[in-house]
């Protein structure tokens, strides 16, 4: 099993290859859950989550992000970035290919990639899945940290191409207001709201 002895000195690229070794991988786990397709691939198999946790704590650390648009820039489900970020939720193991996801991110990587230019059409339909519990124009750009036009644009579907750290950003802004949506009340909702109120701090994604 891969181990994480220190942040400091961890070798991105010797962490894949022991990740490559696949027969540690596979340690007797349980079923896989429902949400996860039962494939062959050894790529769907567990390993332990502590040291992921960690490193996604480094990689927030180390360039402000939010845990939740690291996630997605890793390819990995938000789900599983939160359960990694919060605090008091601890799962003892993620899917092999989501530790790769974010084993193949270092902070460096990570801010280059984050101010090339992307499609933004991801970020506009994570937009409109939210329906009436979508922010305000105005309330987007305060979450975002863009300018007015950049959210206008993310919202009614006309911007082309963004930063890639804004597109993260708001995938992962929007799957956080449904998340908080489906269970319960807090933030950014009050108790008997069925809209988005505008006061959530979207820096409460910050791993604690």
């Amino acid at each position: 099993m891969f181990v994480l002895d220190t942040l400091d000195t961890l070798d991105t690229f010797d962490a894949l290859d022991e990740l490559d070794e696949f027969d540690a991988l596979d340690a007797g786990v349980d079923e896989f859950d429902d949400d996860y397709p039962s494939e062959t691939c050894t790529l769907t198999h567990w390993v332990g989550a502590e040291p992921f946790r960690a490193w996604l704590g480094h990689l927030t650390a180390a360039t402000g992000m939010e845990p939740l648009a690291i996630g997605v820039a890793a390819g990995i489900p938000t789900r599983v970035a939160r359960s990694l970020a919060t605090p008091g939720v601890r799962p003892r193991r993620i899917r092999a290919i989501d530790a790769l996801g974010l084993l193949a991110l270092d902070p460096g990587t990570l801010l280059a990639n984050g101010q090339q230019l992307g499609d933004a059409r991801p970020a506009h339909l994570s937009l409109l899945e939210l329906r009436s519990f979508r922010p305000s124009v105005g309330a987007l750009a305060d979450a975002l940290n863009v300018g007015f036009d950049t959210a206008e644009g993310l919202t009614d579907g006309w911007l082309e191409v963004c930063q890639l750290s804004t597109i993260w950003r708001c995938i992962a802004l929007a799957s956080q207001i449904t998340f908080e949506r489906a269970y319960g009340p807090k933030l950014g909702f009050s108790d008997d709201s069925e809209e988005w109120d505008g006061d959530w701090e979207y820096a409460e994604l910050k791993a604690a």
